[in-house]
């Protein structure tokens, strides 16, 4: 049966309309010595109408459905169809041969009492607060999310999707004698019995404890290993150097180097929107292209941008089930981890850094050339071990000479919040600026 909204935007000259709809329920909770500090339910529903008017393409987004309103809404997205010069693919896709399943079941952490959350978050706070070092738990979170995406348009495509995650952290400040440092370490959960107060306490601890008594280095170029978390991070700043609409706009130097060499030769880049480790998987991206599992650097080789409806129209290419949020980017993109052990991949390195901060990820990196001078913090590398605290420092470098001069990297990967994953990665030689 034909969605009445579809049917009265025929009826009115749209020569195609597709409705994207996302309803997204979430909680967030706060402690604070030992007290609920924040409680914050929300049940958002958005929805996007995308539609062809006389071969132009417009959009038209709006909160919570409402039938008596959508009349005047098609009219304005006609209006706004009307007003649009720009010559460009105007498509309303037909759907894929087929659709993966998703390889991980929902869980409904609504049906966990909220009593127990709060018990287990106030358990988070407390075991932290016992440690001696600890100054002050600034704040215990717990955040949990239910997102169900659904769309159907008027070639009789009609898909949905439901994810469902839930994360805790504690921010702690640590002292020792003048020296203060602060530290949280994220739980991602896939289920509410992965919440668990005590490891998420103790590594929170362990990187404030490390923290402290932290010096400066002197300047010089030193071997750098990045932490799989910064790593992923750094990653995550780069992502759109690979998307297609940045090649459109000459916004990356990738543009004409599709089969060159751009990376060390055991360099995997991958996107793979079910990776068994990553927290948010999806079968259909928000145009309903089905996700695929795509090498975008293959031993160091360039393979090809990702892209939308549009970009791939444009460039005679395929779309590849990247369209999120109006624009383009990854699912899961992650570099290939390989055997080595993290203290593996330190034994070779006498004199080196590991950083496990960056500060000014977005200021400090310039996509286009490359280049990044970020603040920094981490640990001294002193005959393969790692030795004392290291901060006040700020490693410069390019990112397109990291990829090309990568002497390894670790077994860990790791997934952050933004579906970006990396192993440590120790790059031979970067300017750390210092004392």
């Amino acid at each position: 049966m034909t969605h009445p909204w579809i049917t009265l935007g025929l009826k009115k000259g749209l020569s195609d309309i597709e409705i994207f709809s996302t309803r997204n329920k979430t909680m967030k909770l706060t402690v604070y010595q030992q007290s609920v500090d924040e409680f914050v339910q929300s049940d958002v529903d958005v929805t996007t109408i995308r539609a062809i008017y006389e071969g132009r393409v417009a959009t038209i987004r709006f909160e919570n459905k409402d039938d008596a309103n959508v009349d005047a809404l098609l009219d304005q997205l006609i209006a706004n169809a009307q007003a649009i010069t720009l010559n460009e693919p105007a498509i309303i896709f037909e759907g894929s041969e087929s659709y993966p399943e998703a390889t991980k079941v929902p869980f409904d952490f609504s049906s966990v009492p909220t009593a127990q959350k709060i018990q287990k978050l106030k358990a988070l706070e407390q075991f932290i607060l016992d440690h001696e070092k600890v100054k002050q738990v600034q704040s215990s979170v717990y955040y949990e999310g239910d997102l169900t995406t659904t769309l159907i348009n008027s070639k009789g495509l009609a898909l949905e999707d439901k994810t469902t995650f839930a994360y805790a952290y504690a921010s702690a400040v640590f002292a020792q004698g003048d020296d203060i440092q602060s530290a949280y370490d994220i739980a991602m959960m896939n289920s509410f019995a992965e919440f668990d107060p005590k490891s998420i306490a103790q590594a929170t601890i362990d990187l404030g404890v490390k923290k402290l008594g932290g010096k400066s280095l002197p300047s010089k170029s030193y071997p750098v290993v990045f932490s799989n978390k910064m790593f992923a991070n750094i990653l995550g700043v780069f992502t759109t150097i690979f998307s297609g609409e940045s090649a459109n706009r000459n916004l990356t130097p990738l543009k004409d180097k599709v089969g060159q060499q751009i990376a060390g030769a055991d360099i995997q880049l991958i996107d793979d929107p079910r990776h068994p480790s990553a927290f948010f998987q999806s079968r259909f991206d928000h145009e309903g292209v089905a996700t695929l599992k795509k090498q975008i650097v293959k031993d160091g080789v360039f393979q090809g941008f990702v892209h939308n409806l549009k970009t791939a129209s444009m460039a005679n290419s395929a779309p590849t089930g990247n369209s999120f949020g109006g624009g383009i980017s990854m699912t899961n993109f992650y570099m290939e981890p390989s055997s080595t052990s993290f203290d593996q991949l330190l034994q070779p390195i006498k004199n080196g850094v590991y950083i496990t901060d960056l500060v000014g990820l977005h200021a400090g990196v310039k996509t286009v050339s490359g280049e990044f001078s970020l603040q920094a913090s981490g640990f001294k590398i002193e005959q393969g071990k790692l030795t004392t605290p290291v901060k006040m420092i700020v490693v410069s470098g390019n990112f397109f000479e990291c990829l090309n001069n990568i002497k390894g990297f670790a077994s860990d990967l790791y997934f952050n919040m933004s579906n970006i994953g990396s192993p440590s990665v120790w790059v031979d030689a970067l300017m750390i600026g210092g004392e």
